[in-house]
């Protein structure tokens, strides 16, 4: 495994997430050297980047009574395979952001 192939586990007070050492120099702008240290152990991430990291990451939502949701990257379909988020509940159930125009309509939209 290529050494920037390594991944970042991030211990949270929401659970843990994952993420690439290009998501965390996109998401938190630090050096790739930091990455790999995250990723490899060299480095401790402080608790404050790691739970910083998880929410941009859109793997948690860090909110009262909102516990166990989370939000994945999904791939939409042909021909332009645009990249969507979706929200799942902790039981499972998926919402895209149409599902959820329903409850509170966004200006601009159809």
């Amino acid at each position: 495994m290529k050494k920037n192939q390594l991944g970042i586990e991030l211990k949270t007070p929401w659970g843990w997430a994952f993420v690439t050492q290009a998501q965390a120099v996109e998401l938190l702008g630090v050096h790739p050297k930091t990455a790999y240290r995250w990723a490899t152990g060299q480095q401790r991430i402080s608790p404050e980047r790691a739970k910083l990291l998880a929410i941009l990451s859109g793997q948690v939502v860090p909110f009262p009574r909102w516990e166990g949701f989370r939000f994945v990257l999904q791939e939409g379909p042909k021909p332009n395979k645009a990249r969507y988020a979706a929200m799942v509940a902790p039981d499972g159930r998926r919402w895209v952001p149409d599902d959820l125009r329903v409850f509170h309509p966004v200006q601009g939209s159809r």
